[in-house]
């Protein structure tokens, strides 16, 4: 199941965007798989119905703005490659903050890694697909890590979200999408440590939509300064 769900959705992600509707659903259907790849482990015999739908959601988004996300940025004069490798190492650390099972981030952190090395060496970016089907391994590491309890469920699909609103900010410039990627990449960690070891679900609930609230915020201030100036006259 886990590798029919990174096949689809790195399809998805390379799909002509012309056809923006069937990417979706190719995002999503990868999203099932992921869910069913996890399902011993997660969902079966537990209340975590919501999680699923949140998985679905999560996939379908992503295979439609990852392809945005930079390869490359220039920060302080210097052009950084590989930085979104480092962002889906920075969302599989929010993971790896929270969920019980963590053998698996071995394998993951490796993905990531080599992933950024390679776009290092090579000085050139390595293929959309390649990077959001990465992005499907990190969620099914949460998915799986999780063994079910809410409170890793929710502090793993959190830590997701970070390189999908970095994809999104990049419509306001490289150096916009890194530091709105950094916040949520850090709340998502703030996040893990805090909501997502909880005992109760209602602190990792309370957790995630009070970091979801603060990153937002700063997030929406990034957006406004990194627009883009009118030309005068």
């Amino acid at each position: 199941m886990r590798p029919l769900a990174l096949v689809l959705l790195a399809l998805a992600a390379c799909w002509p965007a012309r056809v923006a509707p069937l990417r979706w659903v190719l995002g999503a259907v990868g999203g099932g798989f992921l869910v069913a790849s996890a399902w011993h482990a997660t969902f079966e015999h537990r209340s975590n119905g919501w999680a699923a739908i949140a998985t679905v959601v999560l996939a379908a988004g992503a295979v439609a703005v990852l392809p945005a996300l930079p390869a490359t940025a220039r920060l302080v004069g210097v052009r950084w490659h590989g930085w979104r490798w480092l962002m889906l190492a920075g969302a599989a650390a929010g993971v790896y903050g929270c969920v019980p099972e963590t053998d698996q981030m071995r394998d993951v952190a490796v993905v990531a890694i080599a992933g950024a090395v390679a776009e290092v060496v090579r000085r050139a970016p390595l293929p959309a697909a390649a990077c959001t089907a990465a992005w499907g391994l990190v969620a099914w590491s949460a998915l799986y890590g999780a063994t079910g309890r809410p409170s890793a469920v929710i502090g793993g699909l959190f830590a997701l979200l970070a390189p999908l609103a970095a994809a999104v900010a990049a419509r306001r410039g490289e150096v916009t999408s890194v530091l709105v990627g950094a916040v949520w990449g850090l709340t998502a960690l703030v996040v893990a440590r805090t909501g997502g070891i909880a005992t109760t679900t209602r602190s990792a609930v309370q957790a995630a939509v009070v970091g979801a609230a603060l990153a937002a915020v700063v997030s929406a201030v990034l957006w406004a300064r990194g627009r883009p100036r009118r030309s005068a006259g």
